[in-house]
């Protein structure tokens, strides 16, 4: 709505250890299951959506008399009705709850963040108290945030704990554009001024290449246990190993350069273009060896650091379509060729760049289409031709220096 200050909102998930007998806290969570579980099966039978005021009149005193608090009651019947409506719309079954989890509202909870200790209000008036299981310096980030909710999770013999905080953000005054170019390869950002002048242009080397090996060891056991290897024990665990350590490259390089990113946006006070890629699974229809590299290919997870440690820092991000980005003269809108090693000519006018960066020039023009810094709509002016970009690696990158002249918007 218009005048909302943005809010960034972040889970803490931390491992618990009880203080004392934990006996109340697992009858809390089994009531608490089979609760839900009664609510779902009421609401499955039911035509009809019900209010907020209908599940209230309908579920709050029977819920009351089983020794819940009236928060958590509200908890009960919210959830049960989001799993019935999730399972309805994708055209499932009645759901069955099986795992041990309480969401627990924040009127329900004491925090203690400088100590690491978290009191539970559950049942029948009982209190428990738990002592998180995490470094100071880990929490010392949420300090300053303001906690509004917990999950309290039992699995396999331990207790988890996710805090829910949000906090509102200042947004900053946006002063240039950093459009993002992401490939299989490599990741390679721009940073222009309103008027068109590079200001800033970096290469990210991807760990694509690692994660393919992984998958390639993955097949070559899959090949030598063709008829065994999902159900034999070391050998499935073996297969796990690899997709686990393929997860964990993902998650931290992706976490990794979304920060980078995200702290050179903020330096420069750049509203940050990224490409809208939603659909590039379902549209790409290449070979078999693209398809691979695209199945591996986690742009989603670094899209989504991205957007979440600009937002985090105030920064705006939009999203652009792709469609062109590297088949498009940045200087006369004709069509982009192969000219030897990721360079590309323009059969038109006979500009030559390598495709990166011309991937981002392009996604920059196709931002000014959108209200940002500056005045909306006005064409950018070309970066001088003497001008050298700062950030870039190797000689490929050197040779672009001279080549980014002239643009008219597409």
């Amino acid at each position: 709505m218009r005048g909302e200050q943005p809010v960034v909102v972040e889970a803490l998930k931390v491992r618990a250890a009880p203080e004392g007998s934990h006996d109340h806290l697992l009858e809390f969570l089994r009531l608490y299951r089979d609760a839900v579980q009664l609510v779902v099966n009421e609401l499955w039978n039911l035509d009809e959506k019900l209010s907020r005021k209908k599940l209230h009149e309908l579920f709050y005193n029977r819920l009351r008399r089983l020794g819940f608090r009236a928060h958590h009651v509200k908890e009960v019947y919210t959830y049960a009705q989001s799993i019935v409506e999730s399972a309805r719309s994708n055209g499932g079954r009645k759901p069955v709850l099986r795992s041990l989890s309480a969401r627990v509202d924040r009127y329900d909870y004491r925090l203690d963040l400088e100590n690491r200790v978290l009191v539970l209000k559950i049942h029948n008036s009982y209190e428990v108290k738990l002592k998180l299981l995490i470094s100071k310096e880990r929490v010392e980030k949420f300090k300053n945030w303001d906690n509004y909710e917990l999950v309290v999770k039992y699995e396999n013999g331990e207790l988890w704990v996710s805090v829910y905080f949000k906090r509102i953000v200042k947004p900053v005054k946006q002063r240039t554009v950093m459009a993002v170019d992401l490939n299989f390869g490599n990741l390679t950002l721009a940073v222009f001024t309103p008027n068109g002048r590079l200001v800033r242009l970096k290469r990210f080397k991807t760990p694509l290449r690692k994660v393919l090996t992984h998958r390639i060891w993955v097949e070559r056991i899959q090949r030598r246990y063709p008829r065994s290897w999902r159900y034999v024990k070391g050998v499935r665990r073996a297969i796990e190993k690899h997709g686990e350590r393929i997860r964990s490259i993902s998650w931290d390089y992706a976490h990794k350069v979304g920060g980078l990113i995200a702290e050179l946006a903020l330096r420069h006070r750049s509203v940050v273009v990224l490409e809208d890629l939603d659909m590039l699974r379902e549209r790409a229809k290449k070979g078999r060896g693209f398809n691979k590299k695209l199945s591996l290919w986690f742009y989603r997870r670094i899209q989504f650091c991205v957007e979440y440690e600009a937002k985090e820092r105030g920064l705006r991000v939009i999203k652009v379509s792709p469609r062109g980005s590297s088949s498009t003269c940045p200087r006369c809108s004709g069509k982009l060729v192969g000219n030897g090693y990721r360079t590309l000519k323009c059969s038109k006018c006979n500009y030559v760049g390598d495709r990166d960066v011309i991937a981002t020039v392009n996604l920059y023009l196709k931002s000014s289409r959108y209200p940002r810094c500056g005045e909306p709509g006005v064409s950018p002016n070309a970066p001088e031709p003497d001008e050298n970009p700062s950030g870039v690696r190797g000689n490929r990158d050197e040779a672009m220096k001279n080549q980014i002249k002239l643009y008219k918007p597409i």
